[in-house]
C-alpha cells in the first residue's frame, strides 16, 4: 500500500482546527499523571481504576480515529475542489504513482490507473516539455523546489497544463524520489496567453500610431515613446529615453505649459488636455495634448501618459475657413467654377489695392495654361492671354508653371521674360506681374495664380504670404471640382473605354424608349460580344485584350451618331441604342462596326493580332416599354450569331403584336 494518503492525513492534522500537538500533550499528560494517581489508591481501587482507564484509553483511540479519518475526507474534498493531486516518482524502479484522484480526476486516466512507469508519463508530456522532464528524472534537485510548469496530455485529447512543487527524498546519500504536488493551472495559462496577445495587440498599436504617445515618470522624464516622435524631432529615439521636455529642446513657454499641465494631474489625478506649438526646424507644428494618470496595483500614481496629436493643418484649416467663408461655401455649394474662381480674385484684390488678379489652369497636354479666370484685367488682354505657352522664359505665368515656383517681375518693361510679348502688354499700361504655381495637395502642377499693378512694384513677405494661401484656395476649389467630375465619371464611365457603363446606358436607353414610345418613333438596339476574347486575354495576356476593347469602344464611336447611345456592359459585351433607326438600317450599322472590327490589326510583340465582333440587332416593338425587353430578344440574336459561327450579324424581322 502506498505511503502518500498517510501523508495526506497528516497533513489533514496539522491544518485542522484543533490542532495535533495539543491531542498529544493531552494524552501524555494523562499517561504521566495515571502513575501517581494509582499509587495513592488502594489495590482494589487502583484495578477498578485500570479497567476504567482501559475503557477510557480504548474511547480516546476510538475517537482520535474517527477524527483523523474526518479529517482525511476534508483534505480529499479541498484537494479536488483546488484540482491538487501528490504523484510520487521512484527514480530506482522508474515508476510513477499517484492517487486516483490524481490520475483520475486531473489527468482523466481510467479509475483502475494507479500508477505507470516513467517512459510513458513521458510520453504523455508535450514535445516541447519532454526533454525538461527526462532531464529532471535523470538529475533530481537535491532540495526542494517550486514552480515546475508542463503540458501533459489529458485522456481526452486536449493538453493541460500542470505546475508541480517537487519534494526529493534522500537514502544512502542519493535522492531515490521525488514527491510532486501538482496543480492544473490551465485557465491561468490561458488567461496569461491572452493577455500577452492584449498587450502585443496594444503595443503594435502603440508603435504604429500617428499620434506620438509617450509615458513620463513623475519627474517628467522620458520613460517610453513611439516611433513617430521622429517625424517631429531631430533626436533617435533613443535620445528622448530619461529626459524631460527641456531636455528635449522644447522652447521655454513650451516646456512650461507642459509642466503645470503635468502638475494639475499630479496634484488631482485627472486627465488634462490643452494644446502646445512646438517648432522643427523651420516649420512650426500645433499638437493637441491628452494627459491621463497611470496607478499602480496599490492604487498611487506612478506615470502620465501623454497622446500628442498634430492638428497643425486642422487649425490652419479653421483659421482659412474663418477668414474665407464665402468662398468656401461656394466651394462646398458647388458653384460653378468660373464664378468661385472670379470670387477669389476679387478677394484677392480687395485685400490688395491697386492689384489685378487672373488664375491660369494648365491644360491636359502640360504644355500651355489657359486663361480662368480675372474680370479686372482688360478684356483686350484677357483675350491675348487665352493660351499661354510653358517656358523657360515665357512672361511670368508660362516660366512659373515651367519652372514650378514663384516669379517675381517688378517691371515688365526691363525684363527679359516679357521681352517676346513687350508689344503687346505694352498699351494695357501693366508693368508688374508676380506669378505664383498652384499645386494639389499632392504637389501636382494645377495651374498658376498671377497678380498684376499699372506700377512697378516687388511684393512684400506679407503679400507673398496671401498669395500663397489664395493658391491654396484655388487648389481646394479645382480640387474639389476634379473629384466632382471624377466621381460622375465614375459613376457613369466606364473606366476602361469611356463609354457609358452599365447602370448609365440602361437609364439613357429607359428614356429613349420612352422618348421612343411617347412619339410613336422607331429604335433599334445592338448587343455586340467580341469573338473568342478569353482565348486573346489567355494567349496574348490581359494588356492586349484591354487594348481590343479600347480598339473596339474606338469604332463605335467613329461608325455611331451622336445621338446614339452606347455603352460597355461587362467584360467584352457592348449594346447600343439606335434612335429613330429601323431593324434594316441597324443592320447595316452593325455591318459596318462588324467589318471594321474584322478588319483592323493590332501590333503585338508576337506580330499583329485581328479579332472579330458578333452582333444581334433587335427593334422595338410597339408593346415594348423597358429596354430590358428590347436587350433580351437582341442577346438571343447575338447568340444566334455565334452558333452560326461568329463574325456575322443577326437580327429577326420585327413580329408586330396582334
Amino acid at each position: 500500500m502506498s505511503k502518500f494518503p498517510f501523508r495526506f492525513a497528516a497533513v489533514a492534522v496539522e491544518r485542522s482546527l484543533i490542532p495535533r500537538t495539543f491531542v498529544r500533550q493531552s494524552a501524555i499528560s494523562a499517561l504521566l499523571c495515571l502513575p501517581l494517581l494509582l499509587s495513592a489508591l488502594a489495590a482494589d481501587q487502583r484495578a477498578l481504576l485500570l479497567g476504567q482507564t482501559g475503557w477510557l484509553a480504548a474511547l480516546c483511540c476510538g475517537a482520535l480515529w474517527l477524527y483523523g479519518r474526518n479529517q482525511r475526507r476534508k483534505a480529499r474534498a479541498t484537494l479536488q475542489d483546488a484540482c491538487l493531486g501528490l504523484l510520487e516518482f521512484d527514480l530506482a524502479q522508474q515508476y510513477v504513482r499517484g492517487s486516483v484522484h490524481t490520475l483520475q480526476r486531473l489527468l482523466g486516466l481510467p479509475a483502475h490507473t494507479r500508477g505507470m512507469n516513467c517512459a510513458r508519463w513521458l510520453m504523455l508530456l508535450h514535445p516541447e516539455d519532454r526533454q525538461l522532464f527526462s532531464n529532471l528524472l535523470q538529475h533530481p534537485p537535491g532540495t526542494p523546489e517550486t514552480g515546475y510548469e508542463m503540458r501533459i496530455r489529458h485522456h481526452s485529447g486536449h493538453w493541460e497544463w500542470l505546475e508541480m512543487n517537487l519534494q526529493p527524498t534522500w537514502r544512502n546519500g542519493k535522492v531515490q524520489q521525488l514527491t510532486a504536488i501538482c496543480r492544473v493551472i490551465t485557465a491561468r495559462k490561458h488567461d496569461e496567453a491572452a493577455m500577452l496577445q492584449r498587450e502585443q495587440q496594444f503595443r503594435t498599436l502603440v508603435e504604429n500610431a500617428e499620434d506620438i504617445i509617450a509615458r513620463y515618470d513623475l519627474e517628467l522624464r522620458c520613460l517610453f515613446i513611439n516611433r513617430s516622435v521622429s517625424r517631429f524631432s531631430e533626436l533617435p529615439l533613443e535620445e528622448h529615453l530619461g529626459k524631460t521636455p527641456r531636455q528635449k529642446g522644447w522652447s521655454e513657454e513650451a516646456s512650461a505649459r507642459f509642466e503645470q499641465e503635468c502638475q494639475l494631474l499630479i496634484n488631482n489625478w485627472e486627465a488634462r488636455r490643452f494644446e502646445l506649438e512646438l517648432q522643427h526646424g523651420q516649420q512650426r507644428h500645433i499638437f493637441e495634448i491628452r494627459l491621463f494618470p497611470e496607478f499602480d496595483k496599490a492604487g498611487m500614481l506612478k506615470s502620465i501618459l501623454s497622446v500628442d496629436r498634430d492638428v497643425t493643418a486642422t487649425r490652419q484649416g479653421e483659421r482659412l475657413l474663418a477668414e474665407e467663408n464665402e468662398v468656401l461655401e461656394m466651394i462646398a455649394g458647388n458653384h460653378p467654377l468660373p464664378q468661385t474662381l472670379e470670387q477669389i480674385c476679387q478677394m484677392m484684390e480687395s485685400q490688395q489695392p491697386g492689384a489685378m488678379c487672373a488664375v491660369l489652369l494648365l491644360e491636359e497636354d502640360g504644355q500651355s495654361l489657359r486663361f480662368a479666370a480675372g474680370l479686372s484685367l482688360p478684356p483686350a488682354y484677357r483675350k491675348l492671354s487665352e493660351r499661354v505657352t510653358v517656358g523657360p522664359s515665357v512672361g511670368s505665368c508660362g516660366t512659373a508653371a515651367h519652372w514650378k515656383r514663384t516669379i517675381v517681375v517688378d517691371d515688365i518693361l526691363n525684363s527679359p521674360l516679357w521681352a517676346h510679348a513687350l508689344h503687346k502688354v505694352q498699351p494695357f499700361g501693366l508693368r508688374a506681374c508676380w506669378s505664383m504655381p498652384i499645386f494639389s495637395s499632392d504637389r501636382q502642377l494645377l495651374g498658376t495664380l498671377a497678380t498684376y499693378y499699372r506700377e512697378p512694384r516687388s511684393p512684400s513677405q506679407e503679400e507673398l504670404a496671401l498669395a500663397q494661401r489664395i493658391t491654396r484656395i484655388i487648389a481646394i476649389a479645382l480640387q474639389r471640382d476634379g473629384h466632382e467630375k471624377q466621381l460622375y465619371r465614375l459613376a457613369t464611365q466606364d473606366g476602361l473605354t469611356e463609354l457609358n457603363n452599365r447602370r448609365q446606358f440602361i437609364e439613357l436607353a429607359d428614356r429613349e424608349i420612352e422618348r421612343s414610345r411617347r412619339h410613336g418613333g422607331r429604335m433599334s438596339v445592338l448587343m455586340m460580344d467580341l469573338d473568342r476574347f478569353k482565348d486573346i486575354n489567355d494567349h496574348y495576356g490581359h494588356a492586349i485584350g484591354d487594348e481590343v476593347i479600347r480598339h473596339f469602344s474606338q469604332v463605335c464611336r467613329e461608325v455611331l451618331r451622336a445621338s446614339d447611345l452606347c455603352g460597355r456592359l461587362g467584360g467584352e459585351e457592348f449594346a447600343a441604342v439606335l434612335p429613330d433607326t429601323s431593324l434594316d438600317d441597324a443592320r447595316q450599322v452593325a455591318e459596318r462596326l462588324r467589318g471594321l472590327a474584322s478588319s483592323a490589326r493590332l501590333a503585338t510583340v508576337t506580330g499583329t493580332l485581328g479579332y472579330t465582333v458578333s452582333i444581334g440587332v433587335a427593334e422595338r416593338r410597339a408593346d415594348e416599354t423597358d429596354i430590358d425587353e428590347v436587350l433580351g430578344r437582341a442577346d438571343k440574336q447575338l447568340y444566334q450569331a455565334k452558333r452560326e459561327g461568329r463574325n456575322r450579324v443577326s437580327g429577326a424581322a420585327l413580329a408586330h403584336s396582334g
